[in-house]
């Protein structure tokens, strides 16, 4: 580096004074840099960009596009974005490359079609930003058609010239596997180039690729690679340095690095410095980042953060707020804020969002909650593909469809979602929404019930119970997998349980899967519950316990039920003669369909005369006999 001294640096500015005065454009730019920059004179603002105006009037294109930069900035001159445009503009005019990148900059918000014109103009010109902001057009699809082979001609250009920012983005995308022009050595390279500048977001993406088996400590035989440990070799490691030139994605990666350990010690302190930095330019990673950070101890902070992320569209920020205020976790509850931000976050395809409103309305506003799955489901999640067949196989906010049902449930179930597999099998076996085929609903058991589905257990077991088609009968595997089942307190399973136990001669077992199974409200287990206690099988014979058991299956349709019900009550079997009730169970049971109550129905209590009394007992008696025989 020369070093001059002040006496000659200020001959200097004399000597280019004096041309300056005499109307030399070149010079008077010179003066006002010398003013600009306290070279042979005292620094002075004001006189700088008076030189500098004077130069760019005469048409001096360096002077035009310095003093547009000005304006721009509002540095020693009032900020003016029109007159910066157009000082711009004139030094375009002359073939100024920068001054084409900066108008396409300029126009970037209002005038895109504009901007764009004035970037590829740059960007042919050989100005690198304009390369990688081309690139970034292609990348994205904005204003002009997706072409990743675009991408990568502009980023490439931009790479090569050294632009940090351009050797990442192009790595990024010879990384991508979606991309079309994967080439993950020639990302590589690229990410190790970025690093030999110090990239921390080039860092970032060789750690993760290393970790992953695809960096360099692939080609070294390391089995599982220690994070940092190789690729950092390759820079100084004074990631600082370029996080401190300003760019907030550079220092959102460098907090990442901090705060994930990459390639640096783990620092909390460090990656919230970087964090706050990044974040204060409005970069929506780094607010997530800062607001997750203070969750648990700045609650304030936190939904601060959010909301300054949430202002600028992001999703996962409106999902977190809504969350919040719906909740009133750390918040003051307001739901109807809540709801806002959950169709903000919704209304960007936010599967979370759109699954917690689909919940929400699930009752009441069905219609939708299954515009909500629909979204989601669209989107390949199984969950709520899950959701949506549930409904349209119950009809409850769409029109019944089951050969619907049976697709969503089919999407969800071939992504390992067991209880999508579970109601799969039931749609073939049932013959619902497409052909019955009990092989593949007993595949579709078997695969949910071993993820331990209780439903698929027992549908696996009552299969294997009843065997039919291909399948053997099998009791033991039935026991098996019913009781895996009923260990999960599962009614149904229970109930078959004591069944199974009642047909192997164990009426001791019986009872008591069949009492776990009533108890849980189970229809089948309360009336042969009842039964038991009738006849004094696997428990103390009890017509107290018996009514109880035929009333709690009767009031929930067992025909059987409400048939035994009359009888007791008509022959004060375990509870008070009541032929009123009588009468009223056998009309009940006889609406239903049961014979033995269809018997009795048109008899009214209030009409019996004694003898009528006695064949009513005895009437009563044979349909007890009946129902017993059967």
């Amino acid at each position: 580096m020369v070093v001059r001294s002040p006496a000659y640096e200020k001959r200097i500015f004399i000597n280019t004074l004096k041309s300056a005065r005499l109307g030399l454009r070149d010079a008077q730019y010179e003066v006002g840099l010398m003013y600009a920059n306290g070279i042979g004179v005292d620094r002075d603002f004001e006189q700088a960009i008076q030189w500098i105006q004077q130069s760019a009037e005469r048409g001096y294109a360096a002077a035009q596009y310095l003093l547009a930069t000005r304006y721009v900035s509002g540095v020693g001159i009032e900020q003016d974005y029109h007159r910066a445009a157009l000082w711009f503009q004139r030094a375009s005019e002359q073939g100024h490359a920068k001054s084409f990148y900066r108008l396409g900059r300029l126009y970037a918000m209002e005038q895109q079609d504009l901007s764009r014109i004035c970037m590829a103009k740059a960007a042919e010109l050989g100005v690198a930003e304009a390369q990688f902001a081309l690139g970034g057009l292609f990348a994205a699809g904005k204003g002009v058609k997706a072409d990743n082979k675009q991408a990568l001609h502009w980023y490439g250009l931009a790479a090569e010239q050294g632009l940090v920012s351009a050797q990442c983005a192009l790595a990024d995308v010879l990384a991508d596997p979606e991309s079309g022009v994967q080439d993950m050595d020639a990302a590589l390279f690229w990410y190790r180039r970025a690093v030999q500048q110090n990239s921390p977001v080039a860092q970032v993406a060789l750690e993760y690729l290393d970790t992953s088996g695809v960096g360099r400590s692939k080609q070294r035989g390391r089995a599982r690679p220690k994070p940092g440990g190789i690729e950092r070799r390759q820079s100084s490691g004074n990631w600082a340095e370029a996080a401190e030139q300003g760019d907030a994605n550079v220092q959102y990666h460098l907090g990442l690095m901090y705060d994930l350990g990459l390639g640096v010690p783990h620092d909390s302190n460090q990656a919230e410095i970087w964090y706050l930095a990044a974040a204060k330019q409005d970069d929506v990673r780094a607010q997530l980042a800062l607001a997750k950070r203070y969750e648990s101890f700045q609650e304030a902070l936190a939904v601060s953060w959010y909301q300054k992320a949430a202002a600028q569209g992001d999703p996962d920020a409106q999902f977190a707020l809504g969350r919040r205020y719906c909740s009133g976790q750390n918040a003051e509850q307001d739901f109807l804020s809540g709801l806002s931000w959950y169709f903000k976050a919704s209304e960007a395809g936010h599967s979370q969002a759109l699954m917690t409103l689909g919940n929400l309305f699930g009752s009441g506003l069905e219609h939708v909650a299954a515009a909500c799955f629909t979204r989601v489901s669209e989107q390949g999640d199984a969950e709520a593909q899950f959701l949506l067949g549930q409904q349209y196989a119950s009809g409850k906010g769409v029109d019944l469809d089951l050969s619907q049902a049976f697709i969503w449930f089919q999407r969800s179930a071939e992504q390992g979602h067991a209880q999508a597999q579970c109601a799969l099998g039931g749609l073939y076996f049932h013959g619902k929404g497409t052909d019955v085929d009990f092989q593949l609903a007993f595949s579709w058991y078997q695969k949910a019930a071993e993820q331990g589905d209780a439903k698929a257990q027992w549908n696996l077991g009552s299969m294997y119970a009843s065997g039919g088609g291909e399948l053997k009968r099998n009791l033991r595997q039935a026991f098996a997998w019913c009781q895996k089942a009923a260990d999960q307190e599962f009614a149904a399973a229970q109930s078959t349980l004591g069944l199974l136990f009642s047909l192997s001669k164990k009426p001791d077992q019986a009872v008591i899967w069949w009492t776990k199974a009533a108890e849980q409200q189970d229809p089948e287990a309360q009336y042969n519950l009842a039964l038991m206690y009738t006849r004094g099988l696997g428990v103390e014979k009890s017509a107290e316990r018996a009514f109880h058991w035929f009333h709690a299956a009767a009031l929930q349709g067992v025909l059987n039920a409400q048939s035994r019900l009359g009888i007791l009550y008509a022959t004060g079997d375990g509870v008070a003669l009541d032929l009123t009730e009588a009468h009223k169970w056998f009309v009940i049971g006889a609406n239903g369909g049961d014979a033995a109550a269809l018997a009795n129905r048109n008899r009214s209590a209030s009409e019996l005369s004694p003898s009528q009394l006695l064949e009513a007992q005895r009437r009563a008696k044979e349909c007890m006999e009946r129902v017993l025989s059967n």
